[in-house]
């Protein structure tokens, strides 16, 4: 069983979660992705599974990502982007020069989100003079599967006018599906919360069995006021998809939780890879000042044969 206060103080931020709530999709991305450094680690988890996204990072600064004013608007232009930001390149000899991210959240398959960013776009950028090139990123976490960019733009014109496109690049990461292809275990412990609700918000009986390990491992880093409002913020996520359902999360005896898995969860998987990351690291460093094999078997927890493939 896990530490008994921090399933205390888990469940005491549970208790505080009302039955209703106004805490949607939209309101919950930007949330938890308007800080810089956990979108920047969004686009780093995808990446690894994605050369496009891959590339586009080989060109930027992520340390310089910032967000960028996203109200600007008149009064023939409705809404705007979920998260608009601005990054450097990575040449120093270009660091100069400036490139623009839009991040577009979408909880469902919507046919008009490229009419939607290329708006944004338009108003974001064009208009206000900034002549650098824009990455959109449609950010989905729906039920259905969706393969937004996989056909042309004029996929129903000759093909001389299909390779016409949009003035900006589009990104495509599927919180819902695509996740599960994600290998990595260099991610904090608040961007797991918001992967791990994302995930599963559709499932009233995933989310609460899958959310508690990722939860309880945040509190075990940052047990704060600022770690306990994120897990409150996110379980009122919960509470505006499954009203009077936030109780069922709390963390119940052993035998009870053991019956509702279903499997290795999301959340589990990233800090048992994150876990092996730390004593692989840890053994090439032991392994690097000559440590006996003994020794570091016993210290990291890897298996011989492991530790001698590094």
């Amino acid at each position: 069983m896990e530490n008994e206060n921090l399933v205390q103080v888990f469940n005491a931020i549970v208790e505080s979660i009302g039955t209703e709530s106004e805490f949607n999709h939209d309101r919950y991305f930007r949330y938890a992705f308007s800080n810089p450094e956990r979108t920047a680690e969004l686009l780093t988890i995808f990446s690894e599974k994605n050369e496009s996204l891959k590339t586009f990072l080989e060109t930027v600064d992520l340390s310089s990502l910032k967000g960028a004013p996203e109200n600007f608007s008149m009064s023939k232009h409705f809404g705007s982007a979920d998260l608009v930001f601005e990054a450097r390149l990575k040449n120093g000899k270009t660091a100069d020069l400036l490139v623009g991210l839009i991040a577009e959240h979408k909880s469902y398959k919507d046919s008009g989100v490229f009419d939607q960013i290329s708006e944004y776009y338009h108003h974001l950028f064009q208009e206000r003079g900034k002549d650098y090139p824009v990455v959109a990123f449609i950010i989905y976490n729906g039920e259905e599967e969706w393969k937004p960019v996989a056909s042309p733009r004029y996929e129903n014109y000759p093909e001389y006018y299909q390779d016409i496109g949009y003035p900006f690049k589009v990104e495509f990461l599927d919180i819902g599906h695509g996740i599960n292809l994600i290998d990595s275990g260099n991610i904090s412990p608040e961007t797991l919360v918001a992967l791990t609700a994302m995930k599963y918000i559709f499932s009233e009986a995933e989310f609460p069995v899958t959310f508690r390990q990722a939860a309880l491992h945040l509190l075990e880093s940052q047990n704060t006021d600022a770690g306990k409002e994120f897990i409150r913020q996110t379980l009122a996520y919960y509470a505006w998809k499954w009203p009077y359902k936030p109780e069922v999360v709390k963390v119940d005896r052993p035998e009870i939780v053991a019956a509702n898995k279903k499997g290795e969860s999301f959340a589990e998987h990233f800090i048992k890879q994150g876990s092996l990351l730390r004593a692989q690291e840890m053994a090439r460093r032991m392994l690097a000042k000559n440590k006996p094999i003994s020794e570091i078997v016993e210290f990291t927890g890897l298996e011989e044969v492991d530790i001698l493939a590094l």
